[in-house]
């Protein structure tokens, strides 16, 4: 699918958009939220096989939650049921599992990176020590702080790209239909080509994050929904041409 370049200012549009479609339906909004962090919180309670699983879950929930977030802006009733769509759907649910299989490649990649940093540098330590070679403090600090800044750089180009590939990636399968790998693809070039929009609504979303955490963390339920609804409307607009039309009358 072609994405469309959208003005900076609609990063905050979608944030707006977003909390229309959570305020039609706020109460079944919570319950979604409720149940979805529940079973982050069981399955991580599960040594390993529980994070592997929830990483691998993760787009097939949140594709559920666009599900219900479309539903909405079309003018229908949200339901519960809306967050486990992804599941019953089984030609959307392979390529939304191969989506957080992408992801979880990448933070594994993000692991190795740090591991090889690590190991390289116990096995230069090894040998300076088994050669007997001095070097001064300054010029191993130097040293150390230059590898480390490198590996902090990789990291995260690694990171944007994961999210890249998710953030797009998830409504072009579950709502347009693509495969996983066709939909990590034109993800990460609409991400690129809004990487203003982007930036203006990961800003936004910064702040209002530190105030959804101070009233223990309540305030997260309500930036839950209002995010995937957000979401919802810039893919809406990005990749169908017009904002997220979003059905005010109930």
């Amino acid at each position: 699918m072609t994405a469309m370049r959208v003005d900076a200012g609609r990063g905050w549009g979608w944030i707006v958009e977003g909390w229309q479609l959570f305020a039609q339906a706020p109460g079944i909004w919570i319950v979604i939220m409720l149940i979805y962090l529940g079973i982050s919180v069981v399955l991580s309670f599960i040594p390993f096989v529980g994070g592997l699983a929830s990483m691998l879950l993760l787009p097939v929930l949140a594709g559920g939650m666009l599900y219900g977030a479309a539903a909405l802006a079309r003018g229908e009733s949200l339901e519960i049921a809306h967050l486990f769509r992804g599941f019953q759907d089984q030609e959307r649910m392979g390529p939304l599992v191969l989506l957080g299989a992408l992801s979880l490649a990448g933070y594994a990649l993000m692991a190795l990176v740090i591991a090889v940093f690590m190991g390289g540098g116990l096995m230069m330590g090894a040998t300076l020590d088994s050669t007997g070679t001095i070097v001064p403090p300054e010029a191993m600090g130097g040293l150390l702080a230059g590898a480390g800044l490198i590996v902090l750089l990789i990291i995260l180009v690694i990171g944007f790209l994961v999210a890249m590939v998710l953030f797009y990636g998830i409504p072009l399968v579950m709502l347009g239909g693509q495969n996983a790998w066709p939909a990590a693809q034109d993800s990460i070039a609409a991400c690129w080509i809004n990487m203003l929009p982007l930036l203006v609504l990961g800003l936004i979303y910064l702040v209002l994050a530190v105030v959804a955490v101070i009233p223990f963390g309540l305030g997260l339920l309500i930036l839950g929904p209002v995010t995937v609804g957000a979401v919802y409307a810039s893919y809406r607009e990005v990749f169908g041409g017009t904002p997220a039309r979003v059905n005010l009358a109930k």
